[in-house]
């Protein structure tokens, strides 16, 4: 009797979503919640990230002490899914604050960068998170 072949599974390829972002950039902890509530698709929101979590929401982002950085979201429709802007956007970690900055500053600087990419597109990566479309991509999902 022949030997039978393992049916392998092979998983399908996931749609390759796009987004054309808005130019409006919301802060988390800050901005009320029904102007968040009312985001559409290809809004940004920011929050920050580091040690200690959710210590912005308790103390504010006037106080220095904390060093940390900022995270962006991009608003799919239904939820907010992570934004890689790392290399794209941020090259030289300006969304990156020390215990001696306050936390709204950088978040000013960093806002006005983030307003600056309305009509910019990002594709979804097969993990879930967004990334700026370079002119070759940009292109491709154009046609």
């Amino acid at each position: 009797m022949g030997k039978r072949n393992k049916i392998r599974y092979v998983a399908k390829p996931k749609d390759r979503k796009t987004l054309v972002l808005t130019g409006r950039v919301f802060l988390k902890y800050e901005d009320d919640d029904a102007d968040i509530d009312q985001a559409v698709k290809g809004d940004l929101m920011c929050y920050p990230n580091h040690e200690l979590d959710n210590i912005i929401s308790q103390i504010g982002y006037n106080n220095t002490g904390h060093a940390g950085y900022y995270k962006v979201d991009v608003f799919e429709g239904n939820v907010w899914c992570l934004m890689l802007l790392n290399a794209d956007v941020f090259t030289e970690n300006e969304h990156h604050f020390s215990k001696t900055e306050r936390p709204i500053d950088t978040f000013k600087l960093i806002g006005e960068m983030l307003v600056a990419l309305e009509g910019k597109t990002v594709i979804r990566t097969y993990r879930e998170h967004y990334h700026l479309a370079d002119s070759a991509e940009a292109e491709e999902e154009a046609e």
